[in-house]
């Protein structure tokens, strides 16, 4: 993942008036030159402050003298000891590590040295060591790592000498003893099947099974992160393949997963682990419920409750009986809101708050009049505690979002939107979206084949509709054309330009007097760290696009208060941001203003793809308005 670059607090700054002249001038230029088809070689008519809109090739970030701005290397500047002429790229396509490159400058010793202290490195990097002598060096790494040798068998057979190496490395006693966690097997499994014998890739496999399965027992905390990540890195391969691993888990494992690392999977994960977890149960003929009232299950219901929702699934996590959804709803409250002012165990209070909130809002009358009547019980009989306002907060959010169908009589007799009215949620007004006239956005792009496909279709969308595109180095800038005296700008990252490229893009930013109000991400859900340093005080709207984007709402809330979010509770697709950003932009340039009902209504007609479904509207987001809300209770004294 690339690092976050902290990046200085972007307060808001008027435009300058030489903007509407200089966009005037654009709309025109763009017409008559046919701007909206980008070109390599495309270079804009000087003067640059006064003839329109001009992306020069931006300099390097200043800072002042013998400092450089927060979390950034100068433009430029090569890593310590790395030569610069040293190629950086390793077999896989990754960067090698500074272990690496040491090895790289210090020469056959510098690379045994390598092999016998990280040989996974290594292997990964060994096409960037040629000779004998590093040869050699495989040759004894893979007696000690044979897993690493696998991992790279692809790289290793086209060197002479390497299908030796590949040869020991398969030896199954040598694999059998290098075991380990039992992760090793499943890392590489896809070389072993095409290079092990069934019966000795069997064999292996049902030992990697069990030392997967206590090393899991013995520390869970330490493991479950590790399977988590792997399951993660495999997003590309076939479900059969990828969720290959958790077959191995028995039902109390896998629900031990989900619980500790369930926020942090990608939704695809969660999604595969919830539906292995639900056969493992059948096939158990276990339910649930019983991993909500079992002894060592118990402790970890809230935190897969929270999970579980929060990803989408209530629906399965209460299945279609309302008797046993009930019970499920009684054992959760009892989890998640103690009775005593304790400590919420496993989350935070806006995260039960929402959860619950969402757990209700299914589409199963019969289930969802449990749910509401369980809710209404432990309220009732619950003193005035940090758990009942939170419990009743969890019923007015669920209350506002009924949206004329009707709650049961029980639910309804406790009133909750009126003892707990949910907090007013922030404006999204012309003057917070524009200034003099103009809407800036930043929109993110990572360097992976995900990114590069949307940045593609972000340029495709735009150049049709007519906006006028400039490309410079490391970033691009889109303007709309004019509406009602009113225009888009937005600055988008380049795939490729890394860390370079946004330091440049906020530079031309910062000359130009240009202020971002909406922040949007268009990548995978582990590029979200880097997005979220381009998020302000000011920020108005941040658009998460990515799976999964909904776990980021409390970070982004704390780095922008007053933003309105825009998130994907399950799976992020580049078709659906496409079209729903396109209606926003429509939206901003004809209002002025983002009418959530008016973007809704024109999503839901045009945009076909189901998962649509999984993207929140700010609006009516409960994890934002609980969030909201419990902190105006906090303040309250």
């Amino acid at each position: 993942m690339p690092s976050a670059r902290s990046l200085p607090c972007h307060t808001a700054a008027p435009v300058p008036s030489r903007w509407a002249g200089r966009l005037s001038w654009l709309a025109g230029a763009a017409l008559a030159a046919g701007w909206t088809v980008m070109a390599a070689a495309q270079t804009l008519p000087p003067p640059l402050q006064s003839a329109g809109l001009t992306v020069p090739a931006p300099p390097k970030p200043q800072a002042p003298a013998g400092q450089t701005p927060a979390g950034q290397k100068p433009v430029g500047q090569t890593p310590a000891g790395r030569p610069a002429d040293v190629p950086g790229t390793c077999a896989d396509h990754e960067p090698a590590g500074q272990a690496v490159l040491d090895a790289l400058s210090g020469g056959d010793e510098a690379f045994a040295e390598l092999a016998r202290r990280s040989p996974a490195d290594a292997f990964r990097c060994s096409s960037l060591f040629p000779g004998e002598a590093a040869l050699a060096a495989l040759r004894g790494a893979a007696t000690l790592a044979p897993f690493d040798a696998v991992g790279a068998a692809d790289q290793l057979i086209g060197r002479p000498g390497g299908a030796e190496i590949v040869a020991l490395a398969l030896d199954p006693g040598l694999l059998s003893r290098a075991l380990d966690t039992g992760l090793p097997f499943y890392e590489t499994r896809h070389e072993l099947r095409k290079r092990l014998g069934k019966p000795e890739l069997r064999a292996l496999e049902i030992q990697a099974a069990k030392a997967l399965a206590a090393s899991l027992a013995r520390d869970p905390a330490a493991m479950a992160p590790k399977i988590g990540a792997l399951l993660d890195d495999m997003v590309d391969d076939p479900p059969a393949d990828r969720f290959h691993i958790a077959m191995a888990l028995s039902a109390e494992d896998l629900f031990g997963l989900i619980a500790r690392i369930g926020p942090q999977l990608y939704t695809s994960s969660l999604d595969g682990l919830v539906n292995i977890l639900q056969i493992q149960l059948k096939q158990e003929r276990r339910s649930l419920l019983d991993l909500a009232r079992g002894e060592r299950t118990r402790p970890l219901w809230a935190d897969f409750f929270v999970a579980t929702v929060g990803g989408g699934r209530a629906a399965s996590l209460f299945g279609a009986n309302p008797a046993t959804a009930r019970d499920l709803m009684r054992e959760s409250l009892r989890a998640l809101l103690p009775a005593r002012d304790a400590p919420v165990p496993g989350a935070d209070a806006a995260m039960v708050i929402g959860a619950l909130a969402d757990a209700m809002d299914l589409d199963n009358r019969a289930v969802r009049a449990a749910l509401e009547d369980e809710l209404a019980v432990w309220y009732r009989g619950t003193g005035e505690t940090p758990a009942r306002t939170m419990a009743g907060l969890a019923g007015s959010l669920h209350a506002t979002r009924l949206s004329g169908r009707p709650a049961t009589p029980a639910f309804e007799a406790e009133r909750f939107l009126q003892r707990h009215p949910p907090a007013a949620l922030p404006v999204l007004t012309g003057q917070r979206l524009f200034r003099n006239g103009i809407n800036v956005q930043r929109m993110t792009f990572y360097d992976d084949p995900d990114g590069r496909a949307s940045f593609r279709g972000f340029l495709r969308q735009h150049r049709a509709q007519g906006w006028a595109l400039h490309s410079q180095s490391g970033f691009t800038v889109a303007v709309s054309p004019d509406r009602h005296g009113r225009r888009i700008i937005i600055v988008a990252d380049e795939p490729g330009a890394s860390d370079a490229g946004r330091a440049a893009a906020w530079d031309w930013m910062a000359r130009e007097g240009l202020t971002p109000s909406i922040v949007i991400h268009r990548g995978h859900s582990y590029h979200e760290d880097s997005t979220m340093t381009e998020i302000a005080p000011a920020t108005a709207l941040v658009f998460w696009g990515s799976c999964g984007g909904h776990t980021r709402l409390r970070a982004t809330l704390e780095r922008a208060p007053d933003a309105l979010v825009l998130a994907t509770q399950n799976i992020g697709v580049s078709t659906v941001n496409e079209a729903l950003l396109g209606i926003i932009e429509n939206r901003l340039l004809a209002d002025g203003v983002i009418d959530w009902n008016g973007v809704w209504r024109e999503a839901q007609g045009r945009i076909r793809d189901r998962r649509f479904a999984s993207y929140k509207r700010p609006d009516q987001d409960s994890a934002n308005l609980a969030f909201r809300a419990w902190q105006v209770r906090a303040a309250t004294p």
